[in-house]
Parts: C-alpha cells; sequence; structure tokens
C-alpha cells in the first residue's frame, strides 16, 4: 500500500473521528480518552477494511497479511487524525 492509499484512508475517517470527538464532548462535557475512541471507532472499522473472502483457500496466508496491512494503515490515519482533533480543540479553549 502507497502513500496515496493512507491519504485515501485518513480522509475518510477523519470526518468520523471529527464526528466522534463532537458527539462524545457534546455528551460527556469532555473530550474522549484515548481507549474510549478506539473502542467507538472499532465498531466502524468493518466498513473500511472491508470483509475477508472466506471462501478462498488458496492464498489465505496473503489475504490475511493484506487485511493486516490495511488495518494498520486505518489505525494510523485514525491516530493522526485524532492528534489533529486533540490539538485543534486544546488552541480552542
Amino acid at each position: 500500500m502507497d502513500s496515496s492509499e493512507f491519504k485515501r484512508i485518513k480522509q475518510e475517517v477523519s470526518g468520523k473521528v471529527n464526528d466522534i470527538f463532537d458527539d462524545f464532548e457534546e455528551s460527556n462535557n469532555r473530550l474522549p480518552t484515548m481507549e474510549e475512541l478506539r473502542a467507538i471507532i472499532t465498531d466502524t472499522t468493518d466498513h473500511y477494511l472491508g470483509p475477508m473472502d472466506q471462501n478462498v483457500i488458496d492464498g489465505i496466508n496473503a489475504n490475511l497479511e493484506r487485511q493486516h496491512i490495511r488495518e494498520k494503515l486505518l489505525w494510523d490515519a485514525v491516530t493522526e487524525c485524532e492528534a489533529e482533533v486533540r490539538k485543534s480543540k486544546d488552541y480552542n479553549c
């Protein structure tokens, strides 16, 4: 996966991360902890990662490896978005 794939994933999840922060802050009068954010975003990772092809026996290790790479890219993007949102919210206070 190249940097364009990472940028695409980051662009897709940035809105979700912002929404989570806004909703959580509105409901709880505070920002979510890292653990709370990860628990919330975990529920939506299947949408971004897509299903594994369970019917393919040949090359299953390749499918698993590809899935792990995509999952790592997703979490790297979420982590970057999280840092950006926290930084922007700190400046607004």
